[in-house]
């Protein structure tokens, strides 16, 4: 997620995380057709293709992931508001504030209430 976030500078990047039991294994990248270093909309046929790829591979959703650019690995109130769509995942949150030292956060949106999700990355 992290290198697709710094390919994608100065946009956003975007993509879906497929898994089973709460544990990430795969990490579906989808082109932000917004093209926007501020906002990020997932393609249509991007998004679907990244699912059935999920899907396909026995796994589940079971993340969400986007860049920031120049803010905080933190959401956003357009980010919360766009969660209302996959409210059972978790949102990921690569930050470029700092690009030498990116930060990476994961949080439940759902409710259209924020609160951190453990991440555990191997």
């Amino acid at each position: 997620m992290v290198a697709h976030a710094r390919e994608d500078l100065p946009n956003e990047c975007c993509g879906m995380i497929g898994g089973r039991d709460g544990i990430a294994s795969r990490v579906v990248r989808v082109e932000n057709s917004a093209a926007s270093p501020l906002r990020y909309e997932m393609d249509p046929q991007g998004q679907y293709d990244a699912l059935k790829a999920i899907e396909d591979a026995g796994e589940e959703l079971i993340g969400i992931y986007h860049s920031h650019t120049r803010s905080a690995a933190y959401p956003s109130q357009t980010d919360v508001n766009e969660a209302r769509m996959w409210p059972e995942q978790a949102y990921v949150i690569v930050s470029l504030e700092n690009e030498e030292a990116p930060d990476v956060k994961a949080y439940d949106l759902a409710d259209l209430k924020i609160a951190d999700v453990e991440l555990d990355v191997a």
